[in-house]
């Protein structure tokens, strides 16, 4: 797979990820490592951040009223 999705399953609260031939077949073995590294990384720092529910729609997060309009 890709570092991608390392992240996701590490966002989703898993406790690691299992990779092989993901890296041995890279084009670059040892910088697909590394990014699987930052990655794994980047999305257990997400979990643990308690990340905002997911929405439908977007919503601001500033105040709208009582601001100049530009």
């Amino acid at each position: 797979g890709l570092p991608s999705q390392a992240a996701h399953a590490m966002e989703l609260g898993y406790d690691a990820v299992l990779l092989n031939t993901a890296v041995a077949k890279a084009g670059d073995p040892a910088a697909m490592a590394q990014a699987f590294g930052l990655a794994v990384e980047a999305g257990a720092l997400a979990a643990r951040a308690d990340p905002m529910d997911a929405r439908d729609m977007a919503a601001p997060s500033t105040p709208v009223f009582g601001k100049a309009m530009l």
